[in-house]
């Protein structure tokens, strides 16, 4: 959880260099919109990613875990052969 608190302000950091280092450059004027616009968002989301990867894995792998959990309680017989299944 700390991870992605500090996602934030990584991602605000990368943010402003790059917004700051675009405005330095001499870029034709719809060019330089643009890339205003776009390049410090992806810029700011390459900084992120660091901090979100190792949350996303172990979220991935707590999924995983329940449902092979859920797998193999379904693989199991069941205690009356003759109940239903669902």
């Amino acid at each position: 959880m700390i991870l992605a608190v500090l996602s934030l302000p990584a991602a605000v950091i990368g943010y402003t260099v790059t917004a700051a280092i675009l405005s330095a450059l001499k870029l034709p004027a719809g060019i330089a919109e643009l890339a205003l616009i776009f390049v410090p968002l992806f810029v700011a989301g390459l900084c992120m990613v660091p901090f979100i990867a190792p949350l996303v894995d172990q979220m991935a792998k707590r999924d995983l875990a329940a449902h092979r959990a859920e797998e193999a309680a379904a693989d199991r017989a069941p205690k009356d052969p003759e109940a239903p299944k669902d």
